[in-house]
């Protein structure tokens, strides 16, 4: 599902019976503009905005106060950086992951972004999805049903959840 317009971010939103709701997004519009977008995310519902752009992404984007501006809208934020169309090396993004998904499971509506809310964001929500228990297949028809388009963006990316999931032992796992 689709939500958003001119003033508000246009967020897609994965339908999913859970505790709390997972949507994705491309990167909110920054500078000027980056305020009204993240207040715009919380009149949408939003609580959690989770960032997997890199620190040079970020400064391209006009983004470099987006976590001072989403705490000031009301939104707990996280960044959680992977460089644009890979996957994690290892399983550095997995404990974090896990605190963003300790607050969906508390109700929380999280929203993921990268650059175009196509790879890296849809990475992070299938893994969260798969924390939840929905397996990696499911995870990401869900995302490219909600996104319009097929995700995720690279082989690397669809290969890392998989293994991940072959790894998980019937159960979420938290890097050590």
């Amino acid at each position: 599902m689709k939500l958003g317009g001119k003033l508000r971010p246009t967020i897609y939103t994965v339908t999913h019976t859970g505790p709390g709701t997972v949507s994705t997004m491309a990167h909110p519009a920054g500078g000027v503009f980056l305020d009204r977008k993240l207040r715009g995310l919380r009149r949408l519902g939003v609580d959690v905005l989770v960032s997997a752009q890199t620190d040079s992404e970020r400064v391209e984007c006009d983004l470099v106060d987006e976590e001072r501006m989403a705490t000031a809208a009301g939104l707990q934020f996280f960044c959680i950086p992977i460089e644009d169309r890979t996957a994690p090396l290892g399983l550095e993004v997995v404990s974090p992951v896990a605190s963003v998904y300790e607050l969906y499971r508390a109700g929380a509506h999280v929203v993921f972004h990268c650059w175009a809310g196509i790879g890296r964001s849809s990475l992070l929500a299938a893994l969260m999805l798969g924390m939840d228990g929905v397996e990696p297949a499911d995870a990401w028809s869900l995302i490219s049903t909600a996104r319009g388009l097929p995700v995720p963006d690279t082989a690397a990316q669809e290969e890392w959840l998989a293994s991940w999931w072959a790894s998980r032992d019937g159960r979420f796992h938290v890097e050590q």
